[in-house]
């Protein structure tokens, strides 16, 4: 089961591209007294903010990126690295902005150089998207990943935004002045950056009570100290702060972009948790800091690898199969016949927390037959969930005439619940068209029987612009329910 559930998350900030030149050193430049390195290998990779969205998508969340990228040709090779990790990126810049590009030079595991290329910091060059507030308004949470490369410019604002709509914002923070982050949801700095603002923290003690302060100064929620081999201390306003030990000291291999992992992984368990609990996420995070710094340069880790990591660090095994099997009760003792929007989205909420694929369809299913079996049954194995939206007596008159339906919406409920063998969760719904249902439900998959093409079902769009798809399964031919009543009529008359 993975620690995770779908959100969307928001990173803004200063994306940039990490090059990693590998080769062999084995004679000296008669130019100078310097190491020749004979170039054998490179390696691209996203960094800084582009790093964060990486790590968020990787986990499985919507991931949009704000972050000016340039023009230029390490700003193509960028975006293309940004659209391979799944992550939407929005970029304005003018022609003349320069892409942030660090240039690391290896040889024999050892990092003899960086090399950056980048224009200075120019708040110019960071123009925040007409619509700043809808994307912020639509998502679950925001990141703010601050480089020193022009995006701070922006921070009061966002942060008023992100408050303005109960939106937490996380912010990785840069500088020797926090001020421009108060009112913020939580800082994730490094023991260098805390120290920069707070001044030399000489024990642990010395670190909580100086972030208590600053908490208290800056109207934080939480400060998470990242110390490195120590671990990391996250200190609440209100609750007992807690120093979380390192999970892996002597297995170093390079720490670009921990902090990178250790803001996306907070973000991402902090919305995941039912009791959004900030310790639990920190401890994740830990977690997954201790498994990059393994691994070359700014990586990301899987949701699954990493819900694995924690369940091996902290025996939490049997804690979450409890939990779990606990919820699949839940959901076993709900009546397949949904009477209200109420229960439909406790329902699928559960669904989704359990981490289940959901499917929708609709129909009148006036008088069922073996036309309907058939399609029910492959729409119930297409997913692990199947959602039936059944028209009302009203709007099945309005669909079909006068006379129909044959049956009540009661009897033609009782008769899909029996067809579906109580294995699918009906619900009826009295619009012209079921989008209203299909917007509630946000179903992995629309399942519709017929000849239709995708875009001529009703909800469509929808399910395809939140990830979804569009099934349509073929009706099996000579079955219809008009016919069955032309030919009641006929053998009547």
């Amino acid at each position: 089961m993975s620690l995770f559930k779908k959100s969307k998350i928001l990173v803004i900030g200063d994306a940039m591209l990490d090059r990693y030149s590998f080769g062999s050193t084995n004679r000296i430049s008669p130019e100078a007294p310097v190491p020749v390195l004979k170039v054998e290998k490179e390696i691209l990779k996203p960094g800084g903010a582009a790093n964060v969205a990486s790590n968020i998508s990787s986990l499985g969340q919507e991931t949009t990126l704000i972050s000016s990228v340039g023009t230029d040709s390490n700003g193509k090779v960028l975006k293309d690295l940004i659209n391979s990790q799944k992550v939407k990126l929005i970029s304005k810049t003018n022609k003349n902005f320069k892409t942030t590009t660090k240039t690391r030079i290896i040889s024999q595991n050892q990092q003899l150089m960086r090399i950056d290329d980048e224009c200075e910091n120019d708040s110019t060059a960071f123009p925040l998207p007409s619509n700043i507030e809808n994307l912020i308004k639509a998502s679950d949470a925001i990141i703010f990943s601050d480089y020193k490369k022009g995006a701070q410019k922006n921070i009061i604002k966002l942060i008023k935004l992100s408050n303005k709509y109960k939106k937490p914002i996380f912010i990785d923070p840069k500088g020797n002045d926090f001020t421009c982050y108060k009112n913020a949801f939580s800082l994730t700095p490094n023991r260098k950056e805390f120290e920069c603002v707070v001044g030399k923290c000489l024990t642990n003690k010395d670190i909580i009570r100086k972030a208590k302060n600053l908490i208290k100064k800056l109207n934080l929620k939480s400060i998470l100290v990242t110390l490195g081999s120590d671990g990391m201390i996250l200190v609440e306003g209100n609750n007992k702060s807690t120093h979380i030990k390192a999970t892996s000291i002597n297995e170093v291999f390079d720490v670009t972009g921990a902090g990178d992992t250790v803001i996306a992984v907070l973000c991402a368990t902090y919305l995941a948790s039912e009791r959004k609990d900030l310790k639990f996420a920190a401890v994740v995070a830990n977690v997954a800091a201790g498994e990059v710094i393994k691994k070359l340069g700014a990586q990301s880790i899987s949701s699954n690898e990493l819900t694995s990591k924690v369940y091996e660090n902290l025996n939490l095994v049997n804690e979450i199969e409890n939990e779990y099997f606990s919820k699949l009760d839940d959901l076993d003792e709900h009546n397949r016949i949904i009477k209200n929007e109420k229960e439909l989205e406790k329902i699928v909420n559960l669904i989704r927390e359990l981490g289940f694929k959901v499917g929708f369809t609709n129909g009148c299913f006036d008088i069922l037959h073996r036309g309907h079996i058939k399609y029910l049954d492959q729409a119930r194995k297409t997913v692990d969930f199947l959602f039936v939206g059944v028209n009302d007596d009203n709007s099945v008159k309005k669909l079909k005439g006068k006379n129909r339906p044959v049956n009540n919406v009661k009897d033609r409920i009782d008769f899909l619940n029996r067809a579906t063998l109580d294995d699918a969760f009906i619900i009826c719904f009295s619009e012209p068209t079921p989008i209203k249902l299909i917007k509630k439900i946000k179903p992995d998959i629309l399942i519709k029987g017929g000849d239709y093409k995708a875009n001529e079902i009703v909800g469509s769009s929808f399910v395809k612009k939140n990830n979804g798809q569009v099934k349509i399964i073929p009706f099996v031919k000579g079955y219809s329910t008009s016919n069955i009543i032309r030919k009641i009529n006929k053998s009547a008359n």
